[in-house]
């Protein structure tokens, strides 16, 4: 790693040193304002920032040891090959009618384990005779599990792993309420971590001409607060970095005042279930409110939020299906969350129209 020391008169002008000499992909370590002149005299403040930059790791070619194989001997080898007549490997047996294989595939998901819904759906095609009749209990079955959106409280504030989309999401939370609602907005980011993240959302903020304001502790954290005391809303960035660590998740209950504060923990839609449920477990001790799934348009199936709704209990604030601000993002109401995941599945009654 390299570690570089940087001044400035104000935090900008050491940022963009930073910036010029290490890139964008430069951690910020530590900074603090200190006094410069000789022996006290004519001293001035300035700003020093501590930055590092990760180097590239060396990869080496691991070495290999030679392995003993075994060669199957001749009766072995008889035994392996399959014998011309042999019968076709039987498949699993159908839990439900022919022509409800979309059904039979989406219930069959790890997201729908222990649903138990067979017998229901069986005895109610043989009583109707209507595979619509089917997928409609399924729909009503699906949309009963999504909580109703919370209230929008003063403070917004985004929590979640690097990489989920907390700013782009955050950027278009801005634009909707701005936009749509007409409101008063402020913006707030404690991601002093990364530099392109500090970059990204101050070009948002200057695009849709909105306050930004950096906070690199938790005093800054609290002026910034103070400053949009006016504003209707107030939208707060966190950063991602070492989520796993317990102690780094602990410092949001140190650090931060969650009253008049919808807490959402952000989780995108490409991540392996195993894994957000996992991201979700590190979160959890935090008052959540609600949960933000974000790249549906970059998966072809998004039923995991489903699963993860029904375990945590918690409503679906947001749901964002593209990168293009302020557009691409779905209020999580039951309704459009279950059309829109029929929709991905390629049930032809769920068109996106509408969704």
């Amino acid at each position: 790693m390299q570690i570089k020391k940087f001044t400035g008169k104000t935090m900008s002008e050491a940022m963009a040193k930073v910036k010029q000499e290490l890139g964008d992909e430069a951690v910020i370590l530590n900074s603090r304002q200190v006094k410069t002149g000789w022996f006290g005299l004519f001293a001035s403040k300035q700003v020093e920032v501590i930055a590092a930059l990760e180097k590239a790791p060396l990869h080496t070619k691991p070495r290999t040891e030679a392995i003993a194989v075994k060669r199957p001997t001749a009766p072995e080898a008889r035994k392996q090959k399959p014998a011309p007549d042999a019968a076709p490997v039987l498949s699993v047996p159908r839990r439900l009618p022919l022509g409800m294989e979309h059904i039979e595939t989406l219930l069959s998901t790890e997201s729908f384990q222990g649903t138990a819904w067979e017998e229901q759906l069986n005895e109610l095609f043989y009583t109707t005779k209507s595979i619509e009749a089917v997928e409609q209990f399924v729909h009503d079955q699906i949309e009963r599990a999504f909580p109703p959106v919370p209230d929008t409280l003063r403070y917004v504030m985004l929590v979640g792993p690097t990489g989920v989309g907390k700013t782009t999401t955050l950027a278009k939370l801005a634009a909707h309420y701005k936009l749509d609602e007409g409101k008063t907005v402020g913006l707030i980011t404690t991601d002093t971590y990364r530099i392109a993240a500090i970059e990204q959302l101050k070009t948002y903020a200057e695009i849709l001409n909105i306050p930004v304001e950096v906070a690199y502790d938790f005093d800054d954290f609290k002026r910034a607060k103070q400053l949009f005391a006016r504003k209707d809303i107030v939208l707060i960035d966190t950063a991602g970095r070492n989520f796993r660590d317990e102690a780094y998740v602990e410092q949001f209950h140190q650090h931060h005042d969650f009253s008049e504060t919808n807490l959402s923990l952000v989780l995108s839609l490409t991540s392996k279930l195993k894994d957000m449920e996992m991201i979700y477990s590190q979160f959890e001790q935090l008052p959540l409110g609600s949960l933000i799934f974000t790249k549906a348009d970059e998966t072809s199936d998004i039923h995991a939020m489903y699963k993860l709704v029904r375990d945590s209990g918690l409503p679906v604030a947001w749901l964002t299906d593209g990168q293009e601000v302020p557009d691409d993002l779905v209020e999580g109401t039951p309704e459009r969350l279950t059309r829109k995941m029929l929709q991905k599945e390629g049930w032809p009654r769920w068109t996106k129209q509408g969704v």
